[in-house]
């Protein structure tokens, strides 16, 4: 494993008979998934995603513009029958338009695609874009980003480390526009918290795109 690989093994890989591709949520980083591979235990390996600007990236730029994104991922994503994607937050979306973008593109599918905890594709909205000064780096300005920074619990003098990979997350989602595509052919499981005050199932699985068998479910 390197440390510029896309995505990085949370388990023992060459044990595991399925795989599990994960995204963070917008600011996360590849051991927000740590507690995930630790329950699935060792027959399915978790692969979670590295993006540049966090962690061991950190010296590399992060990446703002979202089709970009989605292109260097669609080509970085390894090709396994047995693979499923999972998308926690935001990262639930940046997961389902990897698949799309793979399904365009005619790659293979992975075996199915977990949603959770952010709306279906249609009922997603843009992120609130930073301003321009919290783009330059004066994050302490920003409302918006400010209030998530605390809630996710940065002690202010670790800010200045971790903020420019929320700050980057922020511009590739605010990007985001729904497109009426063609529906995905592979299951799709959509997954809310039983006390989220914001999101229902239906909200998460309905218009969930897929063709295969889709379903939601509390958790």
């Amino acid at each position: 494993m390197r440390a510029t690989d896309w995505f990085i093994p949370l388990s023992a890989p060459d044990r595991a008979s399925a795989h599990v591709y994960a995204f963070p949520q917008a600011g996360g980083g590849a051991t927000a998934f740590a507690p995930l591979a630790d329950a699935l235990g060792p027959e399915v390996g978790v692969w979670a995603l590295n993006l540049p600007g966090r962690r061991a990236r950190f010296g590399e730029p992060p990446r703002t513009d979202l089709d970009a994104l989605l292109g260097e991922l669609a080509n970085h994503v390894p090709q396994r029958a047995s693979a499923v994607l999972f998308g926690y937050c935001s990262g639930a979306l940046l997961a389902y338009l990897l698949a799309a973008r793979m399904h365009r593109a005619g790659r293979g599918l992975p075996a199915g695609l977990v949603v959770a905890s952010y709306p279906a594709p249609d009922r997603a909205e843009p992120a609130p874009a930073p301003p321009h000064h919290a783009r330059r780096g004066v994050l302490g300005r920003n409302p918006v980003l400010r209030r998530h920074s605390r809630r996710r619990g940065v002690p202010a003098d670790f800010r200045e480390i971790f903020e420019p990979a929320l700050r980057a997350d922020y511009e590739l989602l605010a990007d985001y526009r729904y497109r009426d595509v063609p529906a995905l052919p592979l299951p799709i499981t959509a997954v809310v918290g039983t006390t989220d005050a914001v999101l229902r199932a239906d909200d998460v699985g309905r218009r969930a795109e897929g063709s295969g068998q889709s379903r939601s479910r509390p958790a």
